[in-house]
């Protein structure tokens, strides 16, 4: 029995060192998230999975689904009035859900002026990390990229509401 115990405790051990060292090495912030949304297999229409978009990043996110995916699947993510084509990287059992590692390929959404920046509302609340959906985070992300005005004010906002965090080198701040 104690041999069984001392497995178990380094294997959750290891699990969490390994959890630790996959956040260290990723390169862009994830933005924490529960928006509802509605997952369909491709490349037939297949019935809509729905779940919870759990967080994203610029180039990814995690849905939590009742359903189990495979890994290489390409999936259509209905989320509110946007449209975001993906392929399933992961898929593990977690608290009798499944968590769904989807690596985004391609976003569709409704038509908006390119020439606007970022509101201070919504600038504030991407800073500090919480309060925006899955698509806002998605169009500022993509703004910064393109907005230099916006990236300075950023830099600002994070200084001011995040006093005590520091930017990692070479991490970028969308």
């Amino acid at each position: 029995m104690p041999n069984r115990l001392h497995h178990t405790a380094a294997a959750l051990a290891h699990a969490l060192f390994c959890t630790e060292q996959d956040a260290d090495r990723r390169t862009e912030a994830r933005y924490p998230t529960q928006d509802p949304a509605e997952l369909q297999v491709l490349p037939c229409p297949s019935e809509p999975i729905y779940g919870t978009i759990l967080d994203v990043s610029r180039s990814g996110m995690r849905a939590a689904l009742p359903k189990r995916l495979d890994r290489g699947q390409q999936v259509r993510v209905q989320l509110h009035n946007n449209v975001i084509f993906g392929e399933v990287r992961y898929c593990r059992a977690v608290s009798g859900v499944f968590h769904i590692g989807i690596r985004i390929q391609e976003v569709v959404r409704p038509a908006q002026p390119e020439n606007e920046h970022i509101a201070d509302d919504p600038l504030s609340l991407y800073a500090v990390g919480k309060g925006l959906s899955v698509p806002e985070v998605i169009q500022v992300r993509e703004h910064l990229v393109r907005c230099e005005a916006c990236r300075t004010r950023l830099a600002q906002r994070e200084a001011l509401l995040n006093p005590s965090r520091r930017a990692r080198p070479g991490r970028p701040l969308v």
